[in-house]
Parts: C-alpha cells; structure tokens; sequence
C-alpha cells in the first residue's frame, strides 16, 4: 500500500511538472508584428520590404501598411533585417515580450540621390542577349522570369535561383564573387556591367550593393562563373567571373 502511494505521488508529481514546464513554454513565445516606417517621416510606411529576424527566420514582405507578422517567436532579444527599393539596407534589434506594446515600430532611411554612375563603356549590347543565352555559357534570366520576381533584391535571387556566391562588403553590402575564394578574408569580385556600361572593375570604383539592385529595374540577367565563359569583350575584366544587368 505504503509502494502504491508513492507511486501515485511521484506521477502527481511529474503531472504538475509537465504542465508547469508547458505552461512556462507557452508564455516564452508569442505572435509579434513588425511595422516599418520611413525614418524622418513615420507618416509613410515601407511595403514590400523583405524581411529576416536572426539570420534564419525569413518572415517574408511586408503588407500596404508596412507590416510583416511571425506567428510564433521566443521572447527576448532579435536582430532584424530590411531590404526595400528605395531605402537603405537596414539592419538592427528589437524585444519581444508579453510587456512589449505591438506592432513594434521600426523606422528605416531613405537612399539618398544617387550620384551619377561612372563607369567604362563596353561593346556588350542588349540586342545580342538571346545569341548569348543561345550559347549556353553562363546563367540567365528572361524578362519573364524576371518579372514573377518582381520586388526582390538581386542579392536574394541570385542567391536563391542561380546558387552564386555573394560575399559581404563592410558595411553588410552583398557582391558578387567567384566561388572558390583563394583567400576569404580577400574575396575576388565579379566584373559588373549594367546597360553596357562597366561598373566593375573600374578606377576608384566598388563592387555595385547587389541588395539596393531590384528585380523590378531589370529586363535581363546574364552571369558567367568564370572568364573562359565571358563574352570576349570583358573576358580581361571578368576574372572573378562577370554579371551582365540589362534595365527595363
């Protein structure tokens, strides 16, 4: 008898466990809602932002209000990011929590006017895309397939559709670069030429921040992984490998 009650007290016990440690579990996480705004103007919310909570956790874009939701996040410290056409690349933290007011409110900066692009002229030509996608040596994208991507960074479409390389720069920029890397601390960055013009490697001249580059902007894209694949006119230019951007 004196077994039979110790038993049962111990399975009560580990009853009252089990549900403490659920309940514990259940107030740990909780539903959150981003808003992004434009910094200096909370007035106008930034759409289609894609966004990622800690690296791993793509949440998707954000709604006409500015607003993306994760179903189901732990409470406690997060690193967000942003990508939006027309804003800068944004980067920061926020806390979730069960005191914490919602939608938690983010505000991103605009791009600030674009200087006017230098760059080296090039005899490449839109025209001669389909002979070049003919020949079957690097990777493309048609307007077609361009367009039922529309709103997304190149970064993540090359990164996602076409398995490249992207290094980041020192301020969280994505480039372009060949795959094996002789040095990762030194990585090799691919030539870029956008409507025939040479951005890279040119004079004075970085790598273009392939996340501030939209799909929506672009007619074609044409990657080559190494220069023995490159169009003749930029095979010295295109060690690294090369990315041929053709606008709408």
């Amino acid at each position: 008898m004196r077994i039979a009650k110790t038993l049962y007290l111990a399975s009560a016990a580990a009853g009252m466990l089990f549900c403490f440690a659920r309940e514990a579990s259940a107030q740990g996480s909780r539903p959150v809602v981003l808003r992004f705004r434009k910094a200096g103007d909370t007035t106008v919310v930034v759409r289609n932002a894609l966004i990622t909570v800690d690296h791993s956790i793509e949440a998707g874009l954000t709604d006409s209000l500015g607003i993306v939701r994760i179903a189901d996040l732990e409470d406690g410290g997060h690193i967000v990011e942003a990508v939006a056409k027309g804003y800068q690349a944004f980067f920061d933290k926020f806390v979730s929590g069960p005191n914490i007011p919602q939608p938690i409110q983010l505000d991103v900066d605009a791009v600030v006017a674009a200087t006017k692009v230098r760059g080296q002229p090039t005899e490449l030509r839109v025209a001669e895309f389909d002979k070049r996608r003919a020949a079957g040596q690097g990777k493309f994208f048609t307007l077609a397939q361009l367009k039922a991507a529309d709103g997304r960074p190149l970064s993540n479409l090359l990164k996602g559709s076409a398995g490249a390389f992207l290094a980041e720069g020192p301020r969280g920029e994505s480039f372009l670069a060949a795959g094996a890397q002789p040095r990762p601390a030194a990585p090799c960055f691919a030539a870029v030429v956008r409507d025939g013009l040479r951005l890279y490697p040119f004079e004075g001249a970085s790598p273009p921040d392939l996340d501030k580059i939209f799909t929506d902007d672009l007619a074609g894209i044409e990657i080559y992984s190494r220069a023995a694949l490159a169009p003749a006119e930029l095979r010295e230019a295109a060690t690294c490998g090369a990315l041929l951007l053709w606008s709408r």
